[in-house]
Formats: structure tokens, sequence, C-alpha cells
């Protein structure tokens, strides 16, 4: 073979090679598309499964279910510091409308901003409860230990323990005020509290009480709804008595129809 023979030949080859080889990306790309299309069309029809099985469950415990939120207050619920990520939307409400005792269980979905510049950001799936209280007291945290919640840890301080070792040992509580966490966390309230399905964090803060965790199942969000009401039931009632509510009107005026909420008084020019 000539040395411009082997030069052609030696061209044919790599350009045979390099063919192949963007014909076997080619298809690796089309197989990354269609898997990740089929992920995403599994993870929408287990979403709606979900959510049918859900409604027909509430149907059963004669509870109230709705897909999309009907409440104009539940996204502006007073937990905007329990991290940085941005609170999206609620959907798929259960609440007993036989006692409007204002206790509800939802989804809610949150969106985190990524550390680069350049990266996207992620969105998170929660179950929560939310309780009215009738008092308005500091923050508290209540959230089980060893918890890879990225919105854990939110308020900053020492750890407080209480006298009952069990609750210690499942749970961390962190709060601005330790007088409160002491009248909040009485004895009855603690054990109430291990009663909770696993992974449970729990938050107070002002008027409502929240109970958060990764999204769970439909029969699961039945039993978090179910305790959301059984702690209300174990609130100890000298908290009232401590940390009363915060007057409706003037330099405390409610705030949670304006878009935002803070604790801090308004002014009397304000009211």
């Amino acid at each position: 073979m000539t040395g411009s023979s082997s030069a052609r030949w030696a061209a044919e080859v790599k350009g045979s090679m390099g063919r192949a080889d963007s014909t076997g990306m080619s298809w690796i790309v089309a197989a990354g598309v269609v898997a990740l299309a089929i992920a995403a069309g599994w993870h929408v029809a287990r979403r709606r499964n979900r959510q049918r099985e859900l409604m027909l469950l509430c149907r059963h415990a004669g509870l109230t279910f709705a897909p999309m939120d009907p409440f104009p207050d539940t996204v502006w619920l007073p937990f905007r510091w329990l991290g940085e990520e941005r609170w999206i939307h609620t959907e798929n409400v259960v609440w007993w409308d036989q006692e409007p005792d204002g206790v509800r269980a939802f989804d809610l979905t949150t969106e985190r901003s990524p550390a680069a510049q350049d990266g996207e950001p992620t969105h998170h799936r929660y179950t929560c409860a939310s309780v009215p209280l009738p008092f308005g007291c500091p923050r508290l945290e209540i959230r089980p230990r060893g918890a890879l919640d990225h919105v854990a840890g939110a308020i900053a301080g020492d750890e407080v323990r209480l006298e009952l070792e069990a609750f210690n040992r499942r749970f961390h509580v962190s709060a601005s005020d330790h007088r409160f966490v002491v009248a909040f966390c009485s004895p009855q309230m603690m054990q109430a509290m291990l009663a909770l399905p696993e992974g449970i964090t729990i938050a107070v803060n002002e008027d409502r009480m929240l109970l958060r965790s990764p999204e769970l199942s439909a029969a699961q969000v039945l039993l978090t709804f179910e305790a959301a009401r059984a702690l209300r039931d174990d609130v100890p009632e000298v908290v009232a008595s401590l940390y009363p509510p915060r007057p409706m009107k003037g330099r405390h005026e409610d705030r949670w129809l304006q878009g935002h909420w803070s604790p801090e008084p308004i002014g009397e020019a304000e009211a």
C-alpha cells in the first residue's frame, strides 16, 4: 500500500469511527429523553392516584377534601422564618366541615434557589397540618433528631432539654423563649408528640402550630390530620394566660391577607 493509499484508508476508517460515535451518542441522547419522559409520566400518574385515594379516604371518613386550596390564608401562615425556601402553592386540602375548628392538612410545594447562580432551583413537597391556637406565642421548633430536613434548625440558639428523657432522645427543641417551651411542652403534650408518626416536625409561631413532613401517603395524610387535632386538644390552657393573643386591630392588627405577616406593631398612625 502506497503512502497516499494508506492516508486515504486511515481517513476513511477515522470517518467511519466518527459516524459510529455520532450514531452511538444520538442513541444515548434519545434513550435519555425517553427515560425522562417515562419518569415524568410515572410521577404525574402517581400524584393523580394519590390524590384520588386521598379524596376517597376523606369521603369515607366524613372529611372535606379540595384538590385546590379554597382558603385565602393557608399560604400566608407565619412560618416564613423556617428556611430560605419560597412557598409556591398549597393543594389537596383536608378539613372537617362539620366542626370548623380551623385544623387543616394540605400539601405544600416550595422552591429553593440554587447555590450557584447558573443552577436550577429545586422544588420540595411536604405534607403539612396547621392548627389555630388561642394565643400569640414566640417561635418554637421541635424536630426529629437526625432528620435530613434542609429547613430544619431555622431558630438560632441553644437546645432546650425537657424533663421527659424519651422526648429528648427523639426530638431537638429550639426556641426563642425558654419559658414558653416549659409552658407549652407539658408532660401530656410531650406524650402526644411522641405518638406522632415518625419524621414530623412541629413548629409554633404566633397563633399557629404547623406539623410538617416530607410528602406522605394518602392514608398518612389523614393520620397527620387527626394527630394535629389531638395536639390541639392537648395544648396547655396556661399558655393562653401567659401569652395572650395579639389584638386583631390597632398596633398588632391582623395581617393575613396583606401578602406578608409580622408580629411587630405597625404603629398607631397605620392602624
